[in-house]
């Protein structure tokens, strides 16, 4: 897991269509969600079927604070247009296990209206880690 953490980097506008823009329809789902101060921006690769989110503070400009991805292209967008290289770090945050949940219950949904009982089981299985994951941090 690639993570940044206290970058806080002014992303301009124009920096963000390019995000938008080297991180094709075909290939990537972009979906913002706006909370209090701040904005998240989830990047879900069908491909891979990986979810990379990265968080902004909201105020007079746009303020990077840090991204969750292993995805090399989103990562190397990142980096690109942020000017810096991102540190690494094992740890996600309790937003991008909401989000991957949130995602595992999709699927899992999915699969219970085709009656795919070994996509169930599977499905099910990812989504007991990232609960015991969600509990681990919010234990702390």
């Amino acid at each position: 897991m690639k993570k940044t953490t206290g970058k806080n980097k002014i992303v301009s506008k124009p920096a963000l269509r390019y995000v938008v823009r080297s991180l094709p329809d075909k290939d990537f789902k972009l979906n913002w969600n706006h909370e209090d101060d701040d904005s998240i921006l989830s990047i879900y690769d069908y491909k891979s079927k990986q979810i990379s989110v990265a968080t902004f503070t909201n105020g007079d400009q746009l303020v990077f604070k840090h991204l969750d991805s292993t995805n090399p292209k989103v990562i190397s967008v990142f980096e690109e247009v942020l000017g810096i290289p991102l540190e690494n770090s094992e740890e996600k945050t309790f937003n991008t296990l909401y989000l991957e949940m949130d995602y595992h219950l999709m699927e899992l949904h999915e699969y219970i209206q085709a009656n795919d009982k070994s996509k169930i089981k599977e499905t099910k299985a990812k989504l007991i880690l990232i609960r015991e994951k969600m509990e681990k941090l919010y234990a702390n």
